[in-house]
């Protein structure tokens, strides 16, 4: 079991961040009211744009330099590129879901000639280049102990979430914050502690620690006054003592080894890029819905003309939507190529994987945190279909069924969340 979850697990997440930065792009083309169905062409465009590019600068400059030179490029291009989407969609007023259809098609034929023009094969091949693992760029030291605190945060946020289930939600606020305050103390306290001391007594040292913090200094009101985040006051001594409870248990699971599983199964081969990606997924979220540039293009997208009234440029914001929309759909289809796919094939394109981060981004209603699961689990479905063939476990189960399997969970996970469709009102709708 373990070794099944070490095959599919890191792969997952390989093409959940393709997935991810393509209905993540389409996210930002929709809510500033422009349907965006071309995601499959962006992304094929980027791929192609950075397999070129890296195959150029191949002699010139290496590793990490020639990685960014490629997805530099992608994202730039694909950026420019869908600008013919954008001028179609809202200064022309064109059908949007046929601009999208013939962007499409149209980036389809251009990169099959272009790749047959560069190579009789039309197969553009990165040699040799990967993303470094985000473990290379860490001290050596660390590594352990750092996916251990994860394995506490994991394991504490679980257990919280089956208590704030068994009481009814009663104990959402103070035990849940409470928590994250004494992860946040532990993971502090080893990471110092772990610069003089071994990584097993660093953890139950630390451990030991802010149990007392928890249970014993906040009852004697040496600390009674720190809030604990956005609780505004100190936990009660009930929730001290859970708190703490959890602590020590986390950090003997850590100890036992379960820090190094944790490791192994999703962080040994999780990409530099796969971390960049989550950061712009976290700093979308923050320009969404904490910025007024984020509430000014979403209000595009559903209601425009009160927007205008407001003395909102509705043409420059879906603009800016749409090229932000390229922009990161480009991204995805480099990080395909780099992660994933290893070359540009004209034969095969995106695969695709463009149709299915629409699918992800109706499936997450057209929010950052939904569609962040759904192409998660769109990648593992995807995952399985490419794995069935060489995972010994899987065998049994005949090819055609996992080929078929994203595309029919696709379908019957779209057919169950029809009714609650939270689409922007104005979503292809000119203006």
């Amino acid at each position: 079991m373990s070794a099944l979850l070490n095959s599919i697990v890191p792969a997952a997440i390989a093409y959940t961040i393709p997935l991810l930065m393509g209905a993540l792009g389409g996210l930002y083309s929709e809510r500033s009211g422009v349907t965006n169905l071309c995601i499959e062409g962006l992304m094929l465009m980027g791929c192609f744009v950075c397999a070129v590019v890296m195959t150029l600068l191949e002699g010139t400059v290496s590793g990490l330099a020639l990685l960014a030179a490629g997805l530099a490029a992608a994202v730039f291009f694909t950026a420019v590129y869908s600008i013919l989407h954008a001028v179609a969609s809202i200064n022309l007023k064109a059908d949007q879901t046929i601009s999208g259809t013939a962007i499409n098609m149209l980036s389809t034929a251009l990169t099959v000639y272009l790749a047959r023009a560069l190579t009789n094969s039309g197969n553009i091949t990165i040699h040799g280049v990967v993303p470094a693992s985000i473990e290379e760029f860490l001290p050596a030291g660390f590594h352990n102990l750092l996916w251990s605190v994860l394995a506490v945060v994991l394991v504490c946020l679980l257990l919280s979430w089956i208590v704030k289930l068994a009481t009814g939600g009663k104990k959402k606020a103070s035990v849940t914050s409470g928590l994250v305050y004494w992860i946040l103390e532990a993971a502090v306290l080893a990471l110092v502690l772990s610069l003089f001391l071994p990584e097993m007594a660093a953890s139950l040292i630390a451990a030991a620690l802010v149990a007392a913090d928890s249970l014993v200094l906040r009852k004697k009101g040496l600390f009674a006054s720190v809030p604990v985040l956005k609780t505004g006051n100190s936990a009660d001594s009930r929730d001290s003592a859970f708190a703490a409870v959890m602590i020590i248990i986390a950090g003997l699971i850590s100890v036992s080894g379960f820090g190094s599983f944790f490791r192994n199964l999703l962080f040994r081969r999780v990409y530099w890029t796969t971390v960049v990606c989550l950061l712009i997924w976290g700093a979308s979220y923050f320009l969404l819905y904490k910025t007024s540039f984020g509430l000014r293009l979403r209000a595009c997208g559903e209601h425009p003309s009160a927007v205008a009234s407001a003395g909102v440029n509705v043409y420059k914001m879906r603009y800016i939507g749409v090229i932000a929309s390229g922009a990161l759909a480009g991204l995805g289809g480099a990080v395909y190529l780099v992660t994933v796919g290893g070359e540009f094939n004209s034969a095969s394109g995106m695969n695709g994987l463009g149709f299915l981060a629409i699918a992800g981004l109706i499936f997450g209603q057209w929010k950052p945190l939904g569609i962040l699961g759904s192409t998660f689990f769109f990648g593992f479905c995807y995952t399985m279909a490419n794995m069935s063939r060489i995972v010994p476990a899987l065998s049994f189960i005949p090819a055609g069924i996992f080929s078929a399997f994203p595309y029919v969970a696709t379908l019957i996970v779209l057919i169950f969340t029809s009714k609650r469709n939270a689409a922007p009102l104005a979503s292809g709708v000119p203006y």
